[in-house]
């Protein structure tokens, strides 16, 4: 039996693989957290509202400094999603904590 490697080139490098999955869970994180938002609100298109959706969205206008101001984000418009949802992930230290802490929102009955 031969147990020599083929080739002589292995990364070690423990965070050589990471950089890329990082920038996909950070891209679905947003991408769900805008969804829900859109549920919620009933986004651009005056959509049907969702229950879940709606918790959610309450949630992030209770937590929200600019809210306790007077300051109530344009729901209406994407671009004031998508940073709400970037602040949320950022708020919660990164996108693996933002979806759990969304879903845990969420589900409450």
């Amino acid at each position: 039996m031969n147990f020599e490697p083929t080739s002589n080139e292995i990364n070690f490098d423990p965070f050589f693989y990471r950089a890329p999955a990082d920038v996909v869970a950070s891209f679905v994180a947003e991408a769900s957290i805008v969804r829900t938002i859109v549920q919620g609100s009933g986004g651009p298109d005056n959509a049907e509202i969702t229950e879940m959706g709606l918790r959610f969205v309450r949630h992030l206008m209770s937590t929200s400094r600019a809210v306790r101001f007077g300051f109530v984000p344009n729901f209406k418009d994407m671009d004031a999603i998508r940073e709400c949802a970037r602040d949320f992930i950022r708020k919660c230290g990164g996108a693996a904590t933002a979806l759990q802490t969304m879903y845990a929102i969420i589900a409450c009955d």
